[in-house]
């Protein structure tokens, strides 16, 4: 398949398994979730000229933690919401890695550019404090969890002034988003249940996460 039938097809999964949350149909939830991450990844590699395995291990750690957090959990004892907030959290130290790796061009990183890592900042702080105080035994998990998104958001800014500025804008909006899905994926866990938490949940981390894939592709 070409790159291009390829990124249709995760679209397609995406967007089929965000109206299965929707309308609470489970058999399509189980059968979709798993494909997500083999699609975009399979993407990736037929679109990259040198593939970067960490962009792969971050993507495969991605996949694992949709594994995890499908796991019925009726008795919201959380069992499963541990390994996957493990294995998301390993997802992100890869994307750090990988946006890092910019750091060398540093000489090119406009002054202005500085600003841009406040709203990253921001959004780590405001996570945490809706969040933090209702996890209770998890609270410093949390805390560590916040700080390293934040630091994932932040690096994505790295590459301003080094590579193309499209690209870098890609990848900046998509942290962002990846962000966001997990500050409401947490405070529906440990604060407040919200309506429809998956759809949410669920079409800001796919967004999130190919917009990051399209921002380095970009680059």
């Amino acid at each position: 398949m070409t790159p291009t039938n390829l990124l249709v097809l995760f679209v397609a999964l995406a967007a089929a398994h965000v109206v299965s949350e929707g309308f609470k149909f489970m058999p399509g939830r189980y059968f979709l979730k798993p494909l997500l991450m083999p699609a975009l990844a399979l993407y990736y590699l037929s679109s990259a000229e040198t593939p970067s395995w960490f962009m792969m291990a971050a993507i495969g750690f991605g996949w694992l933690g949709d594994i995890f957090l499908m796991i019925p959990d009726p008795e919201k004892t959380r069992r499963y919401f541990r390994p996957g907030l493990v294995a998301f959290l390993l997802g992100h130290l890869f994307y750090i890695v990988v946006f890092a790796s910019y750091v060398p061009g540093f000489e090119n990183f406009p002054a202005a550019a500085w600003l841009l890592l406040i709203p990253y900042a921001a959004t780590g702080v405001i996570g945490y404090r809706l969040i933090g105080p209702h996890a209770g035994a998890m609270k410093k998990a949390i805390l560590a969890y916040s700080a390293i998104i934040a630091l994932m958001g932040a690096v994505t800014v790295l590459p301003m002034g080094t590579a193309e500025l499209s690209g870098v804008l890609t990848a900046m909006a998509g942290a962002f988003v990846f962000m966001v899905s997990d500050i409401i994926n947490a405070y529906n866990k440990f604060a407040r249940e919200i309506a429809n938490e998956r759809v949410y949940t669920m079409s800001t981390y796919l967004a999130g996460q190919l917009l990051l894939v399209l921002g380095y592709l970009g680059f």
